[in-house]
């Protein structure tokens, strides 16, 4: 991979680590997340406006569902943030790419290196340290702990995540068979058209749920801090975009997984969250793990 590309990538990462701060950090982050999907919807407005997209109809199948999968992501991923300390959900959200290879396998027909499996594994242990809640470790634990609110929520939004994984990696199979578009704006078509219609349905669900007074509230006090998130959604989304062309995804993928260090840090410093230490080196071996996955 070249050294450009490492860049690029984790520079995405720190862009995905940091808005995903500022979320946590937000007064109300379900609100928080209101604006966000409000100002994303205007843009792709614009973008659409602009350049009218053409999306075969299979493809409209795979973006209603992720859309709908995306929505639950969006509402365990504030809960999580709600109730639980970022430097322990974010992580366990961002397991996905170790899990994918187990459902690929399940109901793609891929198959698991040794590699893969020693991959899987160490993320495995990563979250077993995660999910530690005492100064001594206990795995004896583990399920007692997992039956805490931070905990639950944190697992449903990684379900959420291999989820929607799974149904864009067919959707986008689906429009490069039925598109003839350029590689760059069919994935751009993809995320925008799906990330509209879970944010709309995401700001319906706000608007029933919170007042008007809370929301108007939190988007004048917080409004420099939900344009910053939207910026930095887009730029990381872009890097990406834009390093997927010249990059295999999987390296991709695992040269990222460096964002939940980089969350870990923002916890741990700037929150002054619990079990830093620990969680850091929970961090570095899901990366590892992440890794070793991606380079088999």
């Amino acid at each position: 991979m070249a050294f450009t590309s490492i860049v690029l990538i984790l520079l995405s990462a720190f862009c995905h680590a940091l808005w995903n701060f500022y979320g946590k950090s937000s007064r109300d982050t379900r609100i928080f997340f209101f604006w966000c999907g409000f100002y994303t919807v205007c843009i792709a407005f614009v973008t659409f406006g602009i350049k009218q997209p053409v999306i075969p109809k299979p493809v409209w199948v795979y973006i209603a569902v992720s859309a709908l999968v995306h929505l639950l992501y969006r509402l365990f991923l504030a809960h999580s943030y709600t109730v639980g300390e970022i430097s322990f959900v974010y992580p366990i959200t961002r397991a996905a790419p170790a899990f994918l290879p187990i459902f690929a396998f399940l109901f793609l027909n891929e198959r698991i290196s040794t590699q893969g499996l020693i991959g899987i594994f160490c993320v495995m242990v990563s979250i077993l340290l995660y999910q530690q809640r005492e100064e001594h470790i206990q795995f004896k634990a583990f399920l007692r702990f997992l039956r805490a609110p931070d905990a639950l929520w944190a697992y449903a939004t990684l379900a959420s995540v291999i989820g929607y994984s799974l149904i864009d990696k067919q959707g986008m199979s689906e429009f490069h068979q039925h598109s003839t578009d350029a590689n760059l704006w069919r994935a751009a078509t993809y995320y925008l058209m799906e990330n509209s219609i879970s944010q709309v349905l995401y700001c319906v669900s706000c608007l029933i749920r919170f007042s008007h007074q809370q929301i108007v509230q939190i988007g004048r006090k917080e409004w420099k801090r939900i344009l910053a998130v939207v910026v930095l959604t887009m730029v990381s989304y872009s890097l990406i975009l834009s390093v997927l062309m010249t990059e295999k995804v999987s390296y991709v993928t695992a040269v990222r997984q460096c964002s939940v260090i980089f969350v870990v840090l923002f916890g741990g410093y700037a929150l002054k969250e619990a079990y830093i230490k620990r969680r850091l080196i929970a961090a570095v071996i899901m990366v590892l793990g992440i890794f070793l996955i991606a380079y088999q």
